[in-house]
């Protein structure tokens, strides 16, 4: 993807305490065929290692941004 031409395919991937599961996701994203996209990690006030294994692989591919707005669903407002 070149710096000055928006990705033809964005992937919105929402993550919340889900660093058992995050990194397998990513990669599957990273190893598809199709090279023109982005992928934008939404984070919504995750507890455990979700930031930090996004970060790492956000390092790794300029293709993956982490994002962390203000928390969505506070914690005592979440569902089950």
């Amino acid at each position: 993807m070149e710096s000055n031409n928006l990705p033809k395919v964005s992937v919105i991937m929402p993550a919340y305490n889900a660093d058992r599961f995050v990194e397998a996701a990513i990669r599957s994203v990273c190893n598809q065929t199709f090279s023109d996209w982005e992928l934008l990690v939404l984070d919504d006030g995750s507890t455990d290692h979700t930031a930090q294994i996004v970060r790492n692989l956000a390092n790794e591919d300029q293709r993956i941004r982490f994002l962390q707005p203000e928390v969505l669903f506070p914690q005592e407002e979440r569902p089950g």
